[in-house]
């Protein structure tokens, strides 16, 4: 039986931070719980990387203690109960500072923040995994950079979009770097790669230059979590519990960040409704706060129009979206990049009409399922908008469209297709 050491440090840091439940966080822990149900294959779950700390470990841990009982996670690390049981107070008292409410405040989340990193810093000198006696047939790291391993153990790493390298203006710095070390790590001649888009595997190879038979793509899915929501009443209970007025609206779900292209959807859709100022019509943008998105606060601050008309929600969790996207008369999603778009197959999931850009991986999600638009014309934009409010014969079969194509995409047949790489590699 293939033993796979399947590193998911990414599932214990969004566990501890709700602001890393971005998509890779969703992504790792949909395509885990399917992994696990795969009797032929022996899973190691580890939080192990090339910048993994015991800090990290114990993060995991804790997560797959609110995850099942029943699952462990393998410790490369000497066993020591003294620094043990600190360290595991300092990353609930971390967590719990971010889990509540206090820690939407900005000096006590960087204090939280630094608290962790300090420790990490610490961690790495006090204890330092063991990595010669490990044994494995395959290591996969589903984000981070490759650890050094010995030699007989594969090595496999999930490559989700190449913005870094190919947009390093849509990217903070840490992100940048990150994204230089993840690439830097790997050996073209005796690693293997999954992407989860055709697009992305073509942009990686171009970029590395690494031979595409070493390279798969794997598919993602949305998960089970997202279906229809016909029941008006749960779908206004939600609305008012996020203080979404219950009135017309088009949504939108995203890190609030440039690549997300919202400062053209707000333009789009501050020129809606300046053509017709009878329109009673919100937009409703879901996500955390990423960086360099002033501008977007700033334009809705400054237009009377837009003030009233475009509600920030924050972070809504996964259980609470089904019922966002159906009260939807649409789902926009104006990027200017995606490794794969993971939330319009999420909206299309649920039943609600898709318009989304003609560019990078989303044609391959989208088929001909939702409206294509160039994320730079601004004509096209309103023209489809409009499209959607004026049509609900557009909007039905949209619909139907879109629930056929997302039961193209599983993450069980997702699941399938990773452990067949594990069989072709090993």
């Amino acid at each position: 039986m293939l033993k796979i050491a399947y590193d998911i440090s990414i599932l214990g840091q969004g566990h501890a931070n709700p602001k890393a439940r971005t998509g890779i966080y969703r992504m790792v822990e949909s395509l885990l719980l399917e992994l696990l149900k795969i009797q032929q294959i022996s899973f190691d779950l580890i939080a192990l990387n090339k910048d993994s700390s015991y800090w990290d470990h114990l993060a995991v841990e804790i997560y797959l203690k609110s995850l099942d009982n029943t699952i462990s996670i393998s410790s490369p690390y000497p066993s020591n109960f003294l620094i043990k049981t600190l360290y595991k107070q300092l990353v609930n008292q971390h967590r719990s500072i971010l889990q509540s409410n206090a820690g939407t405040n900005s000096f006590i989340y960087k204090t939280a923040q630094g608290i962790k990193i300090i420790s990490e810093i610490l961690d790495q000198s006090l204890i330092k995994p063991n990595l010669s006696s490990l044994e494995y047939s395959l290591y996969h790291s589903t984000y981070f950079s490759l650890p050094i391993l010995p030699n007989k153990i594969q090595r496999i790493l999930t490559i989700y979009d190449l913005i870094p390298q190919f947009f390093p203006e849509f990217v903070t710095p840490k992100v940048l770097q990150r994204g230089i070390k993840i690439l830097d790590s790997i050996d073209i001649k005796k690693d293997w790669i999954i992407c989860i888009s055709e697009h992305t595997k073509q942009d990686f190879c171009n970029y590395t230059n690494m031979n595409p038979e070493r390279v798969f793509v794997t598919p993602l899915a949305a998960s089970n979590n997202f279906y229809p929501v016909t029941d008006s009443d749960t779908i206004n209970q939600k609305l008012a519990q996020y203080q979404i007025p219950p009135k017309p609206y088009f949504l939108s779900l995203c890190t609030l960040e440039p690549r997300k292209n919202l400062s053209f959807l707000l333009r789009c859709f501050a020129n809606l409704l300046a053509q017709d100022p009878t329109l009673d019509l919100n937009l409703v943008l879901v996500g955390v706060s990423g960086w360099k998105n002033n501008d977007i606060f700033q334009t809705v601050q400054n237009n009377p129009t837009l003030k009233s008309h475009v509600i920030f929600t924050g972070y809504i969790p996964d259980q609470d979206l089904s019922a966002i996207y159906s009260g939807a008369l649409g789902f926009v999603y104006p990027s200017l990049y995606e490794g794969f778009g993971l939330p319009p197959l999420e909206a299309m999931q649920c039943g609600t009409p898709v318009i989304t850009s003609n560019t990078s991986s989303l044609p391959e999600v989208i088929g001909d399922a939702g409206i294509m638009i160039n994320p730079t014309d601004s004509d096209e934009l309103c023209q489809a908008m409009l499209d959607l409010i004026n049509s609900a014969d557009l909007r039905n079969q949209l619909s139907q469209k879109g629930r056929d194509r997302a039961q193209q995409f599983s993450w069980s047949k997702c699941a399938q297709e990773t452990v067949e790489i594990y069989k072709t590699i090993t």
